[in-house]
């Protein structure tokens, strides 16, 4: 599992605008779940709908939407919820 960590870091390394995170969130959803002992993923989207004032049937209606047709706001979020500050990826020296 490092290794894959390690990997995504690196790309993570290119990311400096907000299309970037975008397109990191589009081109590999793998990185946000590569840490299977997490629940990064489920405390972000908790801390979205808190951001955004979503109601739980709002959230749903994300969650069930395909990852390339999430709001581009979610995919900043995530992108620094969970690899820019995400334990996994905090941890991995740069």
């Amino acid at each position: 599992m490092s290794s894959e960590i390690e990997y995504y870091k690196k790309l993570s390394n290119d990311v400096s605008s907000q299309i970037d995170k975008i397109n990191f969130f589009d081109q590999h959803q793998k990185a946000f779940y590569v840490d299977i002992y997490s629940d990064s993923w489920s405390k972000m989207m908790e801390a979205y709908a808190k951001l955004e004032s979503l109601s739980a049937e709002q959230l749903n209606e994300i969650e069930e939407m395909k990852w390339s047709e999430m709001p581009e706001s979610l995919k900043i979020f995530a992108y620094d919820f969970c690899i820019l500050n995400g334990f996994v990826f905090t941890g991995v020296g740069r």
